[in-house]
This record gives C-alpha cells, structure tokens and sequence, in this order.
C-alpha cells in the first residue's frame, strides 16, 4: 500500500490503515525520538511521543496536500512534541541560543533501536477507542500540537530566522527599550536639523515716506542701488506687493505741498500733530519649534492566554474521579492566570500561576469527584476564557 493510500484509510477511520502506517514508519520515528531525547530522558517518554504522534495523524490527515509525503509529515510532528518534552531549554537549544546545550547533528543514519512491544497494540487502541475519555484524549493531544499550515505540516515551534531574532522573540521588553532609545535618538536628529536648518526670509528695514516709520518688506527683486551715496533713487518706489500690510503709509505720513520732493534732498517737516502713532514694525516669524522628542517608550503590554481544548468530556464509574487536562498558552508576553471553579467537587491543579515570557506553555489537570453527572463552567482569567468540563456517570 502506497502513502497516498494509507492517508486515505486513515482518514476514513480504517484500522488496517493505522496499522500499517505503524509498521511502516513507527521504528524510525522512536529512533529519532530516542536521538532527540537522549539520557538523563527515559526510553518511556520516546515511546510516547511516537504514540502522540499517531493520536495526531488521525485528526490532522486529511489537511495534508501531498499525501506521499506522509514520512516526513510524521517526523514533522515528532520533532515538535520532543521539543516539547524538552521544554524552555530545548526550544533554546533548537534555536541556537544555548550552545551548551545544543546536541549536533547524527553524522550517518540514526542507529536501529526498536520501538516497545507493547506500544503498537497501544497506538491501536487509542486511534479506535471512541469512548468518552478516549475521544477527550485525543482532542487534548491535537490541540496541544497546535496549528499547521496551508501544506498539512505542522508550523515548527522554533520559527526560522537568524540568531538575532530569536534574541528579540526571547526579551521582547529589552527589545522594546532598545527600541524605544533607538526612536528617541533619531527624534532628536530630526529636531537639531530642523532649527539649524530652518530656512528664514531675509528682510530689510526701509523708511516709510513721509513719517519715518519703519516696516518690514522683502527686497524687491529689481532694486538697484543709486550711484549717488548708495541711496534708493526716490523716483523708484516700492510696488504693493513689496510692502506687507502692515508698514502701509498713513495719511499723515503723505507728503504735503509745501514738503520737498526734489531728488537727493530729505524731507525735514515734521508730521502733524494729528498723526497717528506709528504702526509698530512686525516681528519675524518664527522658525517652527522642534517637536519634543520621546524620553521614554510605554511599558510593554502584558500577555494574553491562549487554552487548548475548550471541552473536557469524562466519564467515571460512580464515586470515582475522573481527570482530564487542558493547555494554556502566553501569547504576546508574559501573564499571571488564575483558573476560578464554582463546584467543590471539581478541583483545578494548578489553580493559579505565572506564565514568564511568550510562547511558554502549561498542562492544568481537572479533577472531578461525584456521584452524579455533572456540567461546570470553570473561568480562566485574564481573558474570561471559559472551560466546560462535562462528567458522565457510568453504570
């Protein structure tokens, strides 16, 4: 039977399909398990890693776009759950953040070790148990495998990119002040350039005729200067446009008859005692101030809670406990969570805690102890999210 038929048999619910894809690929997949968690981790936690693996391919199979590359879509998903057997300090390592503890690359082909005998027979029965608890265990370990993209394979827990990246995805809050420094300091390059730089009009200071008041115009462009003392010539004067409206001449500064107006010769009377007082000369405009530059960036905003499933289905002869467990996730920074229970009969471990950096994960275990069925809505803060936690007695 070819890949693209045993994902078919898979995903129609075929037995006989899970076995075979188990005899087919479930010895290397405990080998490189083994090679990705080596001593001081038990041969235990390899096994069940690679039945974790086969829980996931029978609800995740049919996303898969190409069906021949079953394989390598298995190893996909057992590197990421032995990573997550590893924790904090095997997503670093994977990173290339803790070369201590990174672990090279096999040279050659990862030695024969051979799976548990009993681990087939448990692979078996975990596809094709559709009890209750079955059913829940399966939707806990899918959910915890997190997404998979538009291919079928699943989105590995340490995202490609360079070292440095993988730094600012770990100290977020350093990044942000570095950041935040980073702006500051340009701000204020933008500031200094803009008041050494600042273009400014010039001006010139002419006397208005008649009162000698002075006001404020730009030079007109075809001035020129007389060739006698360097004194404006009085029959060129200045056009409306060269004189703002504020140095306009009033009606006293108007020269009368009896005022001399023959070239080169100043004007000696005096304005009458009716004249207005001069308009007073306006002043330049101002070079636009700088805006203030940031001294400091906001706190970082803290993380939200992400919990995978939604949903624990149990079941229990009566008088006994019955446990299931969820996920939650910190998305976007660190968060502290605590998990409220309105029943006494349910009991949450932990109940409250702390989440340090984002992408760090814990598993909540529930525990019911009743004599009857039970439905309880178990609250999880910050983000109200809301866990429904249904209990079946059985007979």
């Amino acid at each position: 039977m070819q890949d693209r038929e045993l994902v078919a048999a898979i995903v129609n619910g075929d037995p006989d399909g899970l076995a075979e894809a188990y005899d087919r690929y479930a010895a290397p997949l405990y080998a490189y398990c083994r090679f990705m968690l080596p001593d001081p981790h038990p041969p235990g936690e390899a096994a069940d890693t690679v039945a974790d693996t086969f829980t996931i391919a029978t609800a995740k199979l049919q996303g898969l776009r190409d069906p021949d590359q079953l394989g390598l879509w298995l190893h996909a998903i057992a590197r990421n759950e032995c990573l997550r057997q590893l924790g904090p300090a095997g997503l670093a390592a994977e990173a290339g953040l803790a070369a201590e503890a990174a672990r090279p690359a096999p040279d050659g082909p990862l030695p024969e070790v051979g799976p548990p005998g009993d681990l087939r027979e448990r692979v078996l029965k975990t596809g094709a148990d559709n009890t209750p608890t079955g059913r829940a265990h399966r939707v806990s370990v899918t959910h915890r495998a997190g997404p998979f993209g538009r291919t079928g394979f699943p989105r590995p827990l340490v995202p490609p990119g360079p070292r440095w990246w993988h730094e600012v995805r770990r100290h977020p809050q350093t990044a942000a002040g570095v950041a935040a420094v980073a702006v500051a300091v340009v701000a204020a390059g933008i500031a200094a350039l803009l008041i050494a730089g600042g273009t400014h009009r010039p001006v010139v200071s002419t006397v208005a005729l008649g009162g000698g008041n002075f006001g404020t115009s730009i030079a007109p462009s075809n001035a020129s200067s007389s060739p006698v003392g360097g004194r404006s010539s009085p029959s060129r004067k200045p056009t409306p446009a060269s004189v703002t409206p504020s140095a306009t001449t009033s009606v006293a500064d108007k020269p009368t008859a009896d005022q001399s107006t023959s070239p080169g010769t100043p004007r000696s009377s005096a304005p009458a005692p009716s004249s207005a007082p001069p308009s007073p000369s306006p002043s330049p405009s101002p070079s636009p101030s700088p805006s203030p530059s940031p001294s400091s960036s906001p706190p970082p905003t803290p993380g939200t809670l992400q919990m995978t499933p939604n949903e624990l289905v149990l079941s229990a002869v009566k008088g006994k406990a019955a446990s299931g467990t969820f996920l939650l996730t910190a998305v976007g920074g660190p968060v502290n969570f605590v998990i409220h229970s309105p029943n006494s009969k349910v009991t949450v471990s932990p109940s409250s805690g702390s989440l340090g950096a984002a992408g760090s994960w814990i598993t909540v275990t529930v525990t019911v102890r009743s004599l009857v069925s039970l439905d309880v809505h178990l609250t999880v803060t910050p983000g109200n999210l809301i866990l429904n936690v249904v209990l079946s007695i059985k007979a």
